[in-house]
């Protein structure tokens, strides 16, 4: 005889960050949902979530939700504090990518920014949308570059131009050529230097001007 299901209800009220768009809070926390009924209301700053289903479907569905909305605060916390965990905004960008190339990408890009020692942590005064677009689009370069260039120091670094730049990868190779930053081999580009320090060269000539970088 097969043991029989205890459906539970619960509501569980959780504060959410201001100013996001109520539709983006609605999809964080349904596209969480793993109980068989939920039922979601917002009123002011605070999400009302009923969850009906067995007591494990509700608690993996809480656990779910929980970790979404964190993330949601980690984006409010970049845009009034300033600085957010690297984990959420590889979360939002629903791409991993390398937090250096990041860093320059919106360095080039006019913002100011940098890495926590432990490189866990973003200090930036770009807007969360623009720190999100960025890693995203970093991603999606070193994914185009995969099988033509060779190390992830090269690829972090044309990553980095093409995007702060919003430039082809392709006119960022052409450049690392010519400066002679990347050199072809036969299994494919490579870095003849440190690549902060192609980064300088390569962004210089692209932007025609020295760019103050430390």
């Amino acid at each position: 005889m097969m043991p029989t299901k205890v459906i539970k209800k619960k509501l569980y009220v959780t504060s959410i960050p201001p100013g996001f768009p109520l539709e983006k809070i609605y999809e964080k926390i349904s596209s969480n949902v793993r109980t068989p009924f939920a039922e979601i209301s917002i009123r002011g700053n605070r999400a009302f979530i009923e969850l009906v289903g067995t007591e494990a479907e509700i608690k993996d569905t809480w656990y779910r939700i929980r970790n979404a909305l964190q993330d949601l605060w980690e984006l409010y916390r970049l845009e009034r504090q300033k600085e957010a965990l690297i984990n959420a905004i590889v979360k939002e960008a629903g791409r991993t990518f390398p937090p250096e190339s990041l860093v320059y990408a919106l360095k080039l890009r006019g913002y100011d920014a940098r890495l926590s020692e432990d490189k866990q942590y973003i200090y930036t005064n770009a807007p969360p949308d623009i720190v999100v677009e960025s890693a995203r689009r970093i991603a999606e370069v070193i994914d185009e570059i995969r099988f033509q260039v060779k190390g992830s120091a090269a690829k972090r670094m044309i990553a980095a131009i093409a995007v702060g730049l919003s430039v082809d990868p392709e006119k960022v190779i052409e450049y690392g050529l010519k400066t002679r930053v990347l050199e072809e081999t036969d299994d494919g580009l490579k870095l003849r230097e440190e690549w902060r320090k192609g980064l300088r060269k390569i962004a210089v000539m692209l932007k025609g001007a020295e760019l103050g970088f430390e």
